[in-house]
């Protein structure tokens, strides 16, 4: 119904603002994010909204950027998930990290989120991990690192097992050099020299 409210920052709460738009005060649902950016330009302000209609209830959802907005609209399509868990997450989490933690399927960052356990940070990750926008992702670079690894481990014990070493060697070699590499390739060529010391 609104695509956007434009008007002037009249109050600010604990998650919420209010815009007055020609003598009309719109209660507007809203994130940390977008308070702190709101608070910068108070005297004039666009609110990309989404108003949310229930049986009980008509709420007004706003950010201050398109794209948290619509990364609301995206947590509020899993299962499970309501506007006001949607809200807490991108409270929590700033978007371009969450965008980053759902790409690299960091479950454990995810339930550091307010109202999100395992189980749903998995079924978020699941259900928007094809649909978010990876261009937008700010991933850990630790995070990065330790995932590679993890995925890569296997993979490399199998090169070396093709090469005629045991599981055991490789897999000792492997957990011994790892740490210190980036890539597979990396992983395989530390293990290689390790093995023909």
């Amino acid at each position: 119904m609104f695509e956007y409210i434009k008007g002037s920052l009249e109050f600010i709460g604990k998650d919420y603002i209010v815009v007055d738009n020609q003598n009309i005060g719109y209660k507007i649902h809203t994130s940390n994010a977008s308070i702190a950016d709101f608070k910068t330009n108070s005297e004039k302000v666009t609110v990309y909204t989404q108003l949310i209609v229930r049986e009980d209830d008509m709420s007004i959802f706003g950010f201050s950027t398109r794209e948290e907005l619509k990364m609301f609209q995206l947590l509020t399509t899993v299962t499970g998930i309501g506007s006001k868990v949607a809200l807490a997450i991108l409270s929590s989490i700033p978007i371009g990290r969450l965008t980053g933690i759902i790409v690299s399927e960091d479950v454990n960052s995810l339930t550091k989120a307010q109202g999100v356990g395992k189980k749903t940070a998995q079924r978020i990750i699941l259900e928007l991990k094809d649909k978010v926008d990876s261009k937008m992702a700010i991933i850990e670079p630790s995070l990065i690192s330790t995932q590679l690894l993890d995925n890569d481990t296997e993979e490399a014990i199998s090169a070396l097992m093709a090469l005629g070493y045991t599981k055991g060697e490789a897999k000792t070699t492997i957990n011994k050099v790892k740490d210190s590499c980036n890539s597979i390739e990396e992983i395989i060529k530390k293990a290689l020299v390790f093995l023909s010391k």
